[in-house]
């Protein structure tokens, strides 16, 4: 028996304010996916995407994720997450490896980890620890990463992707464990030739790795297993997962073996740092290629640790593959062990809200709109709240449109998340009765929304006043109006009735113009293109 700390995490009311306590305890304890759908229409279902890998052989590939956690205080200590704030302003004594600081874990980046593993059907270890994995980079103020080794605090659950997905066929991505760890600082090249300069504010912040079985065997199949972790942990708000800033980075580990070998007969190589889905799918193939190019030519496959340079689209050696004993891991002595009460556990899962999957069939079915729609707003946190605020009384069809089409374009523009932006489900619903009940253009909706977007408090119909906007809907004298510039513009005519048919879309403009955009496209061009055919 030996003494050591315990953190325990016990049900209190309410459970979610995280009253937590310390305690002393003595304790033991798509490739073408066209192309996939028509093979698979038959009886026999394909394991393995032919463009991936050469007949005769197969791949087995895990990957290994590691997501920055949505929490406020790093993980260990009280300095601030925000890692894109100014260089090396959110860094304590513990996040510099100062010797005497020790670190204090954060309740917070527990209760993200067990929504986490919870949200991927996986198991919340009742008793977990932290371990320290030696290695020396600059990027690495302690020396050591405080990591999970043997006991993480998650184990279990799956991803499965199939139809839904675009895929084709059925798999299963079995998750073999989550683990707490923390992340490194932030090296930065190329600002003074021949330094690297370190940003610590990164160093010291909650991530978890999500580390997967090899039973992947594509790089479609990779790229979509990461698609869906993305869409999974945004919708149960644990992570960002912004790959484009870090905060969501993937490791493949890759090996192939000849048809009726064993699935682990290969031998692993491990990528890198893949930065997006495109990336994910080029540098899998690219190593499969590699790998069994160099077995066919009577080489062997060296384990080692690879990138990827999407320039010349392979990859290329960057160091030998460290092995557990190379890390030298040890318990983690300063911080205590973390025990869960089932009670805190049931209160957790409680929490969470409906999972992606349950969601995309439920709004499918209930709103008949188009699955690839229901999937771009899932993918989008936050987006299915405001499609349903909006979708009530109205038609979700209109709805939906606007939102894949005008708020995302609009998000994009201004490289914006929805939950950043200004647009409130008021404003969005007061614009789309005024567009639906024929107060306001197409055009003059769109300058609304950008308006609501500028950040603009006022609602729809203050706005629609001040600007006095109305759609023009008098037809005879929208008549008038063409015939006029029929008139004008007889070679145009002449063009149309010779079938030149985009001359329509000049005329078009022309009585737009004429009406200062007060006129609805769709009744001019009916108008315009009548008109016409009577010349």
């Amino acid at each position: 028996m030996s003494s050591i700390r315990r953190f325990c995490l016990q049900p209190t009311a309410p459970v979610l304010n995280w009253k937590w306590r310390f305690c002393k305890y003595i304790s033991s304890v798509t490739a073408d996916n066209a192309q996939i759908r028509s093979v698979c229409s038959g009886a026999a279902v394909p394991t393995q995407n032919i463009l991936d890998i050469p007949p005769g052989w197969k791949a087995a590939i895990g990957l290994e994720l590691h997501v920055q956690l949505m929490a406020a205080r790093k993980l260990f200590s009280l300095a601030s997450a925000k890692w894109d704030d100014p260089p090396n302003t959110n860094v304590n004594l513990v996040d510099a490896g100062m010797p005497g600081s020790l670190p204090q874990l954060n309740p917070e980046c527990i209760y993200l980890a067990a929504r986490a593993i919870i949200g991927l059907n996986g198991i919340v270890q009742r008793r977990s620890s932290f371990d320290r994995k030696h290695y020396f980079y600059s990027d690495q103020p302690l020396g050591f990463q405080i990591t999970q080794q043997r006991f993480p605090i998650g184990r279990g659950g799956s991803i499965n992707l199939g139809r839904n997905e675009g895929l084709g066929y059925n798999r299963t991505i079995r998750i073999h464990q989550l683990q707490l760890e923390q992340d490194t600082a932030k090296s930065i090249h190329d600002v003074y030739p021949g330094y690297v300069l370190t940003d610590l504010n990164r160093a010291g912040v909650a991530l978890i790795e999500i580390v997967s079985e090899p039973d992947i065997e594509t790089a479609e199949e990779a790229a979509l297993y990461v698609r869906k972790m993305q869409t999974l942990l945004r919708h149960i708000r644990v992570s960002h997962c912004n790959m484009e800033e870090g905060s969501m980075r993937c490791d493949v580990n890759v090996s192939v073996y000849r048809d009726g070998e064993g699935r682990l007969s290969g031998t692993r190589c491990e990528l890198k740092n893949l930065n997006s889905l495109k990336v994910i799918r080029s540098a899998v193939k690219a190593e499969i290629q590699r790998q069994v190019e160099a077995i066919d030519g009577g080489n062997m496959i060296e384990q080692e640790t690879r990138g990827f340079d999407a320039r010349t689209g392979k990859t290329y050696l960057t160091r030998s593959k460290e092995d557990t004993p190379d890390y030298r891991y040890m318990p983690e002595p300063d911080v205590p062990e973390i025990h869960i009460a089932d009670e805190w556990v049931e209160a957790v899962k409680a929490g969470l809200p409906e999972l992606p999957e349950a969601t995309l069939l439920r709004v499918v079915e209930q709103y008949g709109l188009a699955k690839e729609d229901v999937e771009t707003m899932l993918a989008e946190p936050g987006c299915i709240s405001l499609f349903e605020q909006a979708a009530k009384g109205r038609n979700a069809k209109h709805v939906a449109a606007w939102i894949t089409s005008e708020v995302f374009g609009q998000l994009s523009y201004r490289a914006q998340k929805l939950q950043d932006s200004q647009l409130t489900a008021i404003q969005f619903c007061g614009l789309l009765d005024a567009l639906y009940g024929r107060q306001i253009t197409s055009a003059q909706a769109k300058q609304l929304l950008i308006e609501f977007m500028d950040g603009d408090k006022r609602g729809a119909e203050e706005l629609i006043k001040e600007h006095e906007w109305k759609v023009m809907d008098d037809e005879t004298a929208l008549q008038d109006i063409v015939r006029k510039l029929l008139e004008e513009h007889p070679n145009e005519v002449a063009g149309y009735l010779k079938g030149q048919k985009r001359r329509l879309n000049f005329f078009v403009g022309k009585v737009m113009a004429a009406t200062k955009g007060q006129a609805r496209p769709q009744d001019v061009s009916r108008i315009v293109q009548k008109q016409l055919e009577k010349s």
